[in-house]
């Protein structure tokens, strides 16, 4: 079957259209893995960064102990 020269051309813009298409889901799959690792280090450093501070945290005093037994008056 013989094509004609319109054919040819909406073929040619077809497969260009075709390329284009999977260069675009190409690009995209890279930046979701990117995203993705970007993810799991922005997670990891909130842990760390959490777990520091969790650390330092001050630990509260203990509540002034109230005196027991008997006081000797003068």
């Amino acid at each position: 079957m013989t094509l004609t020269n319109l054919e040819h051309e909406l073929l040619s813009c077809v497969e260009e259209l075709g390329k284009g298409v999977e260069d675009c889901m190409t690009k995209l799959i890279e930046q979701e893995r990117s995203l993705a690792r970007l993810q799991k280090e922005l997670h990891e450093s909130l842990n760390g960064l959490e777990q520091s501070l969790q650390a330092t945290e001050p630990k509260p005093e203990p509540e002034a102990k109230q005196p027991r037994g008997f006081r000797l008056r003068r």
